[in-house]
């Protein structure tokens, strides 16, 4: 499984292939649920408790980055995904550090679409590299294997992001029923020898903030 998630990682960043949000949330949504590990004991589970609501953070434009609606290369693009046939969002990994990127005309030409997410060698937790897209206007991008622990979020087509920590890693976001988004976290026991956790949480405000819903019924 690890080898999976690592190959899907590295296709995104190379930017190799292009998925709708339908196809990659069906994969993302069965490796997250498949990847648990073994069952951590109940005396492991007691020593991390989620926190049961989430309050996002506004990011804001870093100084010194990129302002939105500055045209970017589609070599600079890691993997985009298109809700419908002219609106697609993508990373744009520019000048060390990565941003929302989006088109309205089915991929001609793309521009930064809010402010910068992660800073290289400055946010290590904030690394996020893989992106979904609900519709044409709500856009979201999460650490992913190999990345960090956050989830961030526009529903305005990159005019307001919010950001929230989830857990140690963030594995997976899908778009669920009415609007909301579901992000599956894993968490590391604190206890000695124990296993990791995965906690589900739900959000209906665009990422501003996220319930903890523990079981697949939070889709």
């Amino acid at each position: 499984m690890p080898n999976i998630l690592r190959g899907i990682s590295r296709l995104r960043r190379a930017g190799a292939v292009a998925l709708t949000t339908l196809a990659l949330g069906a994969i993302v949504v069965a490796l997250a649920l498949a990847y648990r590990g073994p069952s951590a004991s109940a005396a492991a589970l007691r020593d991390q408790s989620p926190t049961l609501t989430v309050t996002g953070t506004l990011i804001t434009r870093p100084a010194g980055t990129l302002k939105s609606g500055m045209v970017v290369r589609s070599a600079d693009l890691g993997l985009r995904v298109f809700p419908n046939a002219l609106h697609g969002f993508a990373l744009a990994d520019v000048g060390q550090a990565q941003y929302p990127a989006a088109t309205v005309n089915g991929g001609k030409t793309w521009r930064v679409a809010g402010p910068a997410l992660h800073l290289d060698a400055a946010q290590a937790p904030l690394v996020v590299l893989q992106v979904g897209a609900a519709n044409q206007r709500t856009f979201f991008a999460w650490g992913g294997p190999g990345g960090g622990q956050v989830v961030d979020v526009t529903r305005d087509a990159g005019k307001h992001w919010y950001q929230a920590i989830l857990g140690d890693v963030v594995m997976a976001v899908v778009s669920g029923p009415n609007g909301q988004l579901v992000a599956f976290a894993q968490v590391a026991a604190t206890s000695s020898g124990s296993t990791a956790a995965t906690w589900v949480y739900a959000s209906k405000d665009g990422g501003r903030t996220w319930h903890y819903n523990n079981s697949v019924g939070a889709l």
